[in-house]
């Protein structure tokens, strides 16, 4: 019986072994399931690392990391960079300018004046150096002169801009600092051509041709411009040409490539000087919206020092507030501008308000309108003799498909302008009317030739004629 007992006992335990263990080529499915064994427990998660930077919760939202934009790969303070300051859209438009001076789609490209500037731009770029250098030779051909004067004249002048990034950070919500520089100078072409210009002998209160500096060299801007709130405000302080900030319209605002008339480009209305002692605030909060303030002298005379006759009795105050749309009323881009200002001059008080209006006629179109018009009254009329005024143009911008719009730099406009003087002039006239047709040719990538045809109507310095010409050939070296 025991005998018996231990074989069964041995052949179950073979049983169970066999059972246990399949062997070779055995159907996989039909094994027992071995009891995976028992894991650790998971362990805590990593600690976050400790905050390197205490100052992060007070800055603006941005990028992560400052991954993109200006600030990319920077440390926190940076001397004489080569980014230029990081701005709001449109006060970059009116204060930055870049790296770049070729015109794409010229006649004649890679010509050695064209590419010898653009490897100097190049260059100072990269120390922080950026700047425009504007230079013509014009010759203007009249009708209708006052006794004396010449009916032809020829004129060359230079024009620039620059400005030197000093330093950049990205603490206190970002912050940058840039000295600007801008200076001017003009020279007649002839005999008498350093007393005679366009406007003095036809008698005209407007400015014909914009690009008439004078016979004289001077200093019109230094002052230091500083960036806070990560680019939505800018602060300018020094001396400086309001006008480089201030009433800027895209279809009308440069007199070397688009219309040359002065009325067409900053109105005599408006009571400012160049070179004046003061200070310009920008403010940019949102992408649709703007604001400036400018409050400085307005006695100063062009190459005077701008510490002279400092007084509150020679001073303007002028508020500008901007709406931008990338649409307006079905069409395109559009920017809606009023400027209400107050002062004195020769301690006479005045105020007045400027709109100034530029409107894109189709999306993606070369065509635009633009509109001046204004009223100022008491002293500050006197500034530049205008009390009130009324421009407007009809402009088509290249590039594009047309053939006379091609180039980057084609320019077509036809412009209306009406001024009346604060005073009566010498003919005892004070309403003036001028008209200008101009076309800008790009002839290689920094040079244009420009044609320009005006008529001016009862000008008010002009007791002999009612009604005059002026024909201007214009070259524009702009890099």
């Amino acid at each position: 019986m025991n005998g018996l007992t231990s074989r069964l006992a041995l052949a179950a335990a073979s049983i169970a072994a066999a059972s246990a263990a399949p062997t070779h080529g055995q159907d996989a499915g039909n094994a027992a399931v071995p009891v995976p064994p028992e894991q650790p427990p998971a362990s805590p998660p990593a600690p976050a690392p400790p905050i390197d930077d205490p100052d992060r919760a007070m800055r603006q939202e941005g990028p992560d990391d400052d991954a993109a934009g200006p600030f990319a790969d920077q440390p926190a303070f940076k001397l004489f960079p080569a980014e230029q300051p990081k701005l709001m859209p449109y006060l970059a438009s009116t204060t930055l300018y870049g790296d770049q001076c070729l015109q794409q789609g010229a006649l004649i490209t890679g010509d050695p004046l064209s590419l010898a500037a653009q490897a100097v731009k190049t260059e100072l770029a990269k120390y922080g150096v950026n700047y425009a250098i504007w230079q013509s030779m014009s010759y203007s051909a009249m009708s209708g002169v006052l006794p004396g004067q010449d009916g032809n004249i020829g004129y060359y002048s230079f024009n620039s801009y620059l400005t030197w990034n000093v330093f950049q950070s990205d603490d206190l919500s970002g912050t940058a600092g840039w000295l600007t520089l801008g200076a001017s100078a003009g020279t007649g072409l002839g005999t008498d051509a350093g007393e005679q210009n366009v406007p003095t002998n036809i008698g005209a209160i407007g400015y014909p041709v914009g690009t008439e500096y004078g016979q004289q060299a001077f200093l019109y801007q230094c002052a230091w411009q500083q960036s806070f709130l990560d680019g939505q405000l800018v602060a300018t302080i020094g001396f400086m040409d309001p006008e480089v900030y201030m009433d800027l319209n895209t279809y009308s605002n440069n007199q070397y490539n688009q219309l040359m008339n002065y009325e067409f480009i900053n109105p005599s209305t408006i009571p400012w000087s160049f070179n004046a002692l003061g200070a310009v605030i920008q403010w940019q909060p949102v992408d649709w919206f703007y604001a400036m303030f400018g409050s400085l002298a307005n006695n100063t005379a062009s190459g005077r020092s701008p510490f002279q006759g400092i007084s509150s009795d020679d001073w303007s105050n002028t508020f500008e507030l901007g709406l931008i749309a990338e649409e307006m009323l079905g069409m395109g881009r559009a920017v809606y501008r009023v400027l209400p200002y107050w002062g004195s001059y020769g301690g006479e008080t005045g105020s007045g308000v400027l709109l100034n209006v530029e409107q894109q006629l189709w999306k993606g179109g070369p065509a635009g309108v633009f509109v001046r018009t204004g009223y100022t009254g008491g002293g500050l009329a006197r500034v530049q003799n205008g009390r009130a005024n009324f421009s407007a143009g009809l402009v088509f911008d290249g590039p594009s498909e047309s053939a006379l719009l091609r180039t980057e730099q084609a320019y077509f406009a036809a412009g209306f302008y009406w001024l009346q003087a604060a005073d009566p002039g010498t003919s005892g006239k004070e309403d003036e009317y001028g008209a200008e047709f101009t076309y800008v040719f790009q002839l290689t990538e920094t040079m244009t030739l420009q044609p320009d045809l005006q008529f001016v109507w009862d000008a008010v310095n002009n007791p002999d004629n009612d009604f005059n010409t002026v024909f201007t050939m214009q070259v524009n070296y702009v890099w």
